[in-house]
């Protein structure tokens, strides 16, 4: 008896008589604006909120040049067509703006990426922009509510900071100048003064660092990222300090691991902060644990997740909600007091990386921070 054939099963997913009214409904009622381009930069869609935003109707921008359309600060500073032809890749901006039809200077978040042929040629763009000017201007009038405030506790932190280690380069040049005075000099006693002077400088100019790391707001420069060797490379600039402090690195992964959309720079700054934090948090030794696992399916992983451990004194309960705000330090003897700014900068350039971070602690145990990236 012949075997009856099964019925044939229907892939899942979207029907193709379904995809265009599907794809033209999304389109039209995203709240960002979306357009495409071909490789001549000409504008060959336009949805309707981006005509809401601009104030252009479809008929006066098909055809045209993106550049006669979007004009300010987006095809000025840097094209991002020209950006995606260059790295192959998508590009995210931050509040930048464009000029809408009347004049109008428009701040807008964007994110641009290739639309590429059957044979993974670059055949045009795909930009999605959405209008953040309520959001702008709420965060505006918090900042000017809150302006003079934060010019106090920044002014405070900063003078706590610097006048720690100038008291101490001052003590020092005194005691010299003291000991020239009475004609008692040692030339082993200066080296040792000398030495100390150096290494508060040193700090002062740390300090300095952290202040315009801070106050700088520097867009990513983007680029696919292998995330095991940034933290490869961060390890390694850090390998006489955990030396010095006797501390046992251990490092877990099973690399390849899918590469991620990043700056190698900024990724290796956040790194590096928390490990300093991790070396500081262990004075006598101890173990600093770094795991990197890929999550999602095999082969379609979506994220990469950097867990980085210590067995440190821990951060108390009442404190972990505030250890990323600026100016927020258990540093310096008194807690909350003096020029907390590393792990804000972190958080930053983890969020502008279109990540999360997270962090768990128990007091005499150790601190554990996660952080979360989306694969390429």
């Amino acid at each position: 008896m012949a075997k009856r054939k099964e019925p044939r099963k229907k892939p899942v997913g979207l029907d193709i008589f379904m995809a265009k009214p599907f794809l033209e409904g999304l389109l039209n009622h995203m709240q960002g604006g979306v357009f495409t381009i071909n490789k001549k930069k000409e504008i060959t869609s336009f949805s309707k909120s981006a005509m809401w935003i601009t104030g252009y109707c479809l008929d006066e921008v098909i055809g045209k040049k993106c550049d006669k359309i979007f004009k300010g600060d987006v095809c000025r500073n840097s094209c991002p067509f020209d950006r995606i032809i260059k790295k192959g890749s998508t590009i995210f901006r931050s509040d930048t703006e464009i000029i809408g039809k009347d004049g109008d200077r428009i701040p807008v978040n964007i994110t641009a990426f290739p639309l590429k042929d059957n044979k993974g040629e670059i055949v045009g763009m795909c930009e999605i922009f959405r209008d953040i000017s309520e959001l702008k201007s709420l965060t505006d009038q918090l900042i000017k509510s809150d302006r003079f405030t934060m010019l106090g506790q920044l002014s405070a932190g900063v003078a706590h900071e610097i006048n720690n280690p100038l008291n101490g380069i001052l003590t020092y040049i005194k005691l010299m100048l003291k000991k020239l005075d009475n004609k008692k000099v040692s030339l082993d006693e200066f080296k040792k003064y000398l030495t100390i002077i150096e290494r508060e400088t040193i700090n002062l100019g740390g300090i300095v660092k952290n202040l315009l790391d801070y106050s700088r707001r520097t867009e990513p420069e983007v680029m696919p990222i292998d995330i095991d060797e940034v933290i490869d490379q961060s390890l390694l600039l850090l390998t006489d300090q955990l030396k010095i402090n006797n501390i046992e690195v251990k490092k877990q992964c099973k690399p390849p691991f899918p590469k991620i959309m990043g700056d190698f720079g900024q990724l290796q700054q956040v790194f590096m902060n928390i490990m300093l934090n991790s070396i500081q948090a262990m004075p006598n030794g101890g173990r600093l644990t770094v795991k990197t696992v890929a999550q999602g399916t095999p082969g379609q992983e979506c994220f990469i997740k950097v867990t980085i451990s210590d067995t440190g004194f821990g951060i108390p309960k009442k404190n972990l909600d505030k250890i990323f705000d600026p100016l927020f330090t258990t540093k310096g003897g008194k807690e909350g007091v003096g020029l907390g700014l590393g792990l804000s900068i972190v958080e930053r350039i983890v969020k502008a990386h279109h990540g999360n971070i997270t962090v768990k602690s128990e007091v005499k145990e150790g601190t554990t921070f996660t952080i979360r990236f989306p694969t390429k």
